[in-house]
């Protein structure tokens, strides 16, 4: 599902890229991405060339990917626009794509339409992060075909008519240890959707060090996804 696809999306950073990316155009890799986000062709020309001049083809081919999973506008629903393509940028680790996309912006003259800021990551002590009150109490719900399991923390459960929230984390195939990142995530029975509203990070000494919030973008619920195993917890 996409919003399991945006969790996985850091899991890529170890892909090395495609063998046509290196003997075709770098700018086709990306360029079809920019188009559906808004731009025109002369604009897509000029802002996939400049990316493909400031990036490898790995880079591209990860913007690319999280590009894709994208399929409605966080700030504009009805349409996907460059304002959403830069907050994808931002998602990723590699601050190199935001600052290639930036420029590459600039130098297209499309800087105004991607000017909008995107949703801001604060540091901890700044963030709107709601008050820890009561103590965590980490439930694990299971795994996923896929190998990945998902755990609940049973203390932040809140439900209000048919829908249902809760804060989550994922332990990747093989790992000793879940994810230092935690999600919140708005779950609507009725309608069978999910809806990423924040995520935190806290460090080794389980301090909060990172916390984001997310725009509206609820999803529908895949079968057989760790996604489903949190729907059926809170749904059912």
């Amino acid at each position: 599902m996409r919003l399991f696809a945006l969790f996985a999306l850091f899991a890529l950073a170890g892909c090395a890229g495609q063998l046509r990316d290196y003997v075709g155009s770098r700018s086709n890799i990306v360029s079809p991405q920019l188009i559906r986000y808004g731009l025109d062709l002369e604009q897509s020309r000029c802002v996939g060339e400049r990316l493909a001049a400031a990036l490898n083809p790995r880079q591209l081919r990860l913007l690319a990917r999280a590009a894709g999973t994208v399929q409605q506008g966080f700030f504009e629903p009805e349409r996907l626009t460059m304002r959403d393509f830069a907050w994808v940028a931002r998602t990723m680790d590699d601050r190199e794509v935001r600052i290639a996309l930036e420029g590459a912006n600039a130098a297209c003259s499309v800087a105004a339409v991607a000017a909008a800021p995107p949703p801001v990551i604060v540091p901890a002590p700044a963030a709107p992060a709601p008050p820890v009150l009561r103590s965590a109490a980490w439930l694990n719900l299971g795994a996923a075909g896929s190998g990945q399991s998902i755990a609940i923390d049973a203390s932040t459960i809140e439900q209000e008519g048919e829908m249902r929230s809760a804060w989550f984390r994922l332990t990747d195939p093989g790992a000793t240890a879940p994810s230092p990142d935690s999600f919140l995530l708005s779950i609507d029975c009725a309608h069978r959707t999910i809806n990423a509203k924040a995520r935190r990070r806290r460090d080794a000494a389980g301090v909060l060090a990172d916390y984001r919030e997310y725009p509206d973008n609820p999803l529908p619920v895949e079968g057989g996804t760790v996604m489903e195993i949190a729907f059926l917890s809170l749904c059912t």
